[in-house]
Order: structure tokens, then C-alpha cells, then sequence
């Protein structure tokens, strides 16, 4: 009999500490995360960027397309999307709604940064390069919301250390320069009719608020500071 309960309990001693580690081996499998594959961290989304056209009629967003993102337009309700853009070696950077039946983006080319500005139709037409120049690079410096034809752009191609600024139609691609940089000039800014009147500037110390009474006028010291 004392050789009986010694098996026995050998085997209770035996069986329930593999039970044991085998049930806490189940469990740190259910507790750990699964792997994320690499590419899910590095794949263009779905659909992003999405903005609405200022007559809320449009609906805007960029989706791959021959595996680069590119612009879409949806008419709100239809539930069909129109593409109006062709990248395929670079993504477009980014896009903004000019007016109501136009958009404006920006695009570099393998990956040089010297961003061009172009503007294409809500149905895809009368595409345009709005900044058709080697090795320049433009910056919008204002959307000009209340203007449906025009947008102030920064463009170096005068001097490739400064941008001067440029009034360009986004329909024509007609372009005229309205405010030349000295060397210095940081910042623009325009009234409520969409004129550029103020510039900020640096000596490297000091910073400057210029201004000016019209388009037409000098640039004259406002207020300067530390």
C-alpha cells in the first residue's frame, strides 16, 4: 500500500506541474501581439487629404493610382470619383481647392524638391504647369481664398537663395511679379483684398515689419525688435 501511494503521488507531482507550464505557454501565446508586416508602415493610405470644395458640391481626396497618390474629385452624392491628376513617378506632395471648379498642387521630380505648381479642372481639363522652370523651386505664399483666378507664389528662380513673389492666374498661367526680395525678406503677408502689403525681415538680430500703402509703393520700415 505505501508503495502504491508513493506511485501515485509521483504522478500527481508529474502531471500537474506540465499541466501547469503547458497552460501558461497557451496563455503567453494569447498575450503576445501579432507581428505588423514592414510594409504596412510604409504603403500609401487607401484614401487621405480629403477637403470639401468651397460650394460643398466636391469632394476631394488623394488614393494611389499606378501605386503613386494622386488627386480624385467626387461629386458629393454620386458616389463615383473622377482622377484628375497622372503621377506616377513621384506622389503629388500636396493640393488645394482654388475656387469651386479648380484645383492647384504640387509636385517635385525624383525626388529633388524643387516643387512646380500646376492647376487642373474638377473634371480633369485645361491642366496647366503653372511654373514651367528648371531647378526652381515655388511656395505658395497665399491661397487668395477671395480671388478665384489668382495665387500669390514664391519662386526663386531670380535668384535661387530668395523667393521673390509672383501673382499668378491659375487658369492662364499668366504670372507678374509683385514684390522683388532684396536678400532678406522672411515673410509676406496680404490685406483683405488680397494685396501684398506687408513683408518681414532679418539682419540675423533684428527683425523688421515693412509695409507698404499699394502694390505700387516701396517697402518702408513699420516696427522692428529684438
Amino acid at each position: 500500500m505505501k508503495i502504491k501511494a508513493l506511485v501515485l503521488l509521483l504522478q500527481l507531482l508529474l502531471v500537474f506541474p506540465a499541466s501547469a507550464l503547458a497552460q501558461a505557454r497557451n496563455q503567453t501565446k494569447e498575450t503576445i501581439a501579432p507581428l505588423i508586416p514592414m510594409k504596412d508602415f510604409f504603403r500609401n493610405p487607401t484614401k487621405v487629404a480629403y477637403q470639401l470644395s468651397p460650394n460643398g458640391q466636391y469632394l476631394a481626396f488623394m488614393q494611389p493610382w499606378e501605386t503613386r497618390l494622386n488627386v480624385f474629385i467626387e461629386k458629393i452624392g454620386t458616389g463615383q470619383a473622377t482622377r484628375v491628376t497622372s503621377a506616377k513617378e513621384r506622389d503629388i506632395a500636396g493640393y488645394a481647392w482654388k475656387g469651386d471648379n479648380r484645383i492647384v498642387y504640387i509636385q517635385d521630380t525624383g525626388g529633388d524638391e524643387n516643387y512646380r505648381l500646376y492647376a487642373v479642372g474638377v473634371d480633369g481639363s485645361n491642366p496647366k504647369d503653372l511654373t514651367p522652370f528648371e531647378k526652381v523651386r515655388a511656395q505658395i505664399i497665399d491661397q487668395l481664398e477671395r480671388n478665384e483666378n489668382e495665387i500669390l507664389v514664391g519662386l526663386n528662380k531670380r535668384e535661387p537663395r530668395v523667393f521673390d513673389v509672383y501673382r499668378i492666374n491659375v487658369n492662364t498661367g499668366e504670372m507678374q511679379m509683385v514684390a522683388e526680395n532684396p536678400g532678406n525678406y522672411t515673410g509676406w503677408a496680404t490685406d483683405w483684398d488680397g494685396k501684398l502689403r506687408i513683408a518681414s525681415t532679418t539682419d540675423g538680430v533684428n527683425s523688421t515689419l515693412m509695409f507698404r500703402n499699394t502694390e505700387a509703393d516701396k517697402f518702408a520700415p513699420l516696427v522692428s525688435c529684438l
